[in-house]
């Protein structure tokens, strides 16, 4: 009977949101601290973002410019979003991250809605014609592989809002920086807010012919070249070539049209047996996860917004549902034989992002010569570009260097900097940012392994082509089932699926 009770209330929350955003049109404007003079004074509520990550909710509020403060009646949250106060504030602009405001307008139907979190007009016509591919990201981050630029590193990818916010290490596999400077270009290439921590190289000292790597416990280790399979088999027939090197050759299948869950697996054989034995997979998530979050989105409308501030305040249980969805769809399970002729997981690889492969090392037990490894992922979901089998040769301890300079159109932007290497402060930027990170390796540079620490969290601009799929109910069944939720969405997303890709890069910010 609980049970039942709190599941009608979570309908008749989701319900009570759709009406409310059916009859009004929701324009959602930031501004930096400095900027404070655009914000809509008349807008009914202000949410002030701290920099210490709090959060203000006021309403009345009133800006008094000349004396670089904000006063009104409200609530603070904390940054866990558990509400900490009540009443009049007073609060600094110089602590402020960030203002955003929300102006609601009467609207006869959900037809005449306009702008929705996000101004939307100037979308590229491939996003405006495949909203669900439109281009959307965390920060990403470009570093020469001595030849070109690459896009090596997606930061904190999972964390969609401030109480996700979330420390991300990936691996700069193939940077080969010039001397002791390496680069690295941030670029906020999406239709999203991004909020920066910080973003660091850790360096790890290696030897000749041996490379480091990290398990998904944050653990550096040295470990010998990875060696390809002697044999690979995938649905599709023989993969080896496919994973043989890192190289943007990537093995991937398309999506069951029944059930977007269904898995599939691949056999790899390794006739190699070292005594401590680990599995190097270098992958990235397809874009089945980005469509998902997408729906959820679309389902939830105008909604999206309160869902996502009671995400933030829930409890674990509640939190956990929430990301039912993304468990049912699952990882890469990492298998080996357990002797009755089964296979056990020994992991799960979870990287999320399905913009820049990151390699993970995953330790295996000792099963002497040869090697066999299963690899267990749902079809669709997941791009591999490499797999290898390694040996461990010892931990090893990174060392932290920040950012010694940060440029901005090839100008010094110290205020910037400031931000990024600040332990309060964050650095924010919009559609179109871009900064070129600049690091300096201490005299032996060739003999550090390079890897990329960020830390911060990403604000999803709601798109206005979404808003004709709100459906609460259907945004329920996400959460409550997920499993039939997979089943239902297999034949919508296999007619998008085709043209996916094409849409989703084309789709990018200023052309990037």
């Amino acid at each position: 009977m609980a049970r039942r009770l709190k599941y009608a209330v979570l309908l008749a929350s989701l319900i009570s949101l759709a009406v409310v955003g059916c009859v009004q049109t929701l324009n959602r404007t930031t501004a930096l601290p400095d900027a404070m003079q655009t914000v809509d004074k008349k807008a009914p509520f202000l949410k002030v973002h701290m920099r210490d990550g709090s959060l203000y909710i006021l309403s009345p509020w009133a800006a008094k410019e000349d004396e670089r403060r904000v006063t009104g009646t409200g609530t603070r949250f904390g940054v866990d979003r558990q509400q900490v106060g009540q009443g009049d504030f007073s609060i600094y602009i110089d602590s402020v991250a960030l203002f955003e405001t929300n102006v609601a307008r009467p609207s006869p139907s959900v037809a005449a809605l306009g702008v929705i979190t996000g101004i939307t007009a100037g979308i590229a016509v491939y996003c405006a014609a495949n909203p669900k591919a439109c281009f959307g990201s965390c920060p990403t981050f470009y570093v020469t592989d001595g030849t070109r630029d690459l896009l090596q590193a997606e930061g904190f990818s999972a964390s969609v809002a401030p109480s996700l916010e979330a420390r991300d290490v990936d691996a700069l596999f193939r940077a080969r920086p010039r001397g002791r400077e390496v680069r690295i270009r941030m670029v906020n290439e999406a239709y999203e807010t991004h909020i920066v921590r910080y973003a660091n190289l850790l360096i790890v000292p290696r030897v000749a012919n041996r490379r480091v790597l990290a398990d998904d416990a944050g653990e550096f280790w040295s470990v010998t070249e990875p060696v390809q399979a002697s044999r690979c088999l995938a649905p599709e027939g023989d993969c080896s070539a496919a994973l043989a090197t890192f190289d943007e050759k990537e093995r991937w299948s398309k999506s069951d049209s029944t059930d977007l869950a269904t898995r599939e697996t691949i056999d790899l054989v390794f006739d190699a047996g070292p005594q401590t034995p680990a599995l190097v997979i270098a992958s990235r998530q397809s874009l089945l996860p980005t469509y998902l979050l997408y729906q959820a989105f679309a389902y939830l409308g105008t909604s999206v917004g309160e869902w996502m501030a009671s995400l933030e305040r829930a409890d674990p249980a509640t939190a956990k549902r929430a990301g039912a969805l993304a468990a049912a769809l699952g990882g890469i399970d990492v298998m080996v034989p357990n002797g009755a002729g089964g296979w056990d997981s020994v992991a799960t690889i979870r990287e999320t992002g399905p913009l820049a492969a990151d390699v993970r090392l995953v330790q295996l037990p000792v099963t002497g010569k040869p090697v066999r490894v299963r690899l267990r992922m749902a079809k669709g979901a997941w791009r591999l570009d490499a797999v290898g089998l390694t040996s461990l040769e010892g931990s090893v301890k990174s060392q932290t260097i920040e950012p010694s300079q940060v440029l901005a159109n090839g100008r010094p932007a110290g205020d910037a900097r400031a931000k990024l290497v600040s332990s309060r402060d964050a650095l924010v930027t919009f559609p179109g940012d871009s900064y070129t990170l600049v690091y300096t390796l201490p005299a032996d540079a060739a003999r550090y392994e390079l890897f990329l620490e960020t830390k911060g969290y990403y604000l999803e601009w709601m798109r206005e082509e979404w808003l004709a799929e709100t459906n609460p109910l259907r945004a329920m069944a996400l959460f409550m089932d997920p499993v039939g939720s997979l089943r239902r969405l297999a034949p919508e997303f296999k007619k998008e699926e085709a043209q996916l890709e094409a849409s989703f890069w084309r789709s990018k910010y200023a052309g990037f």
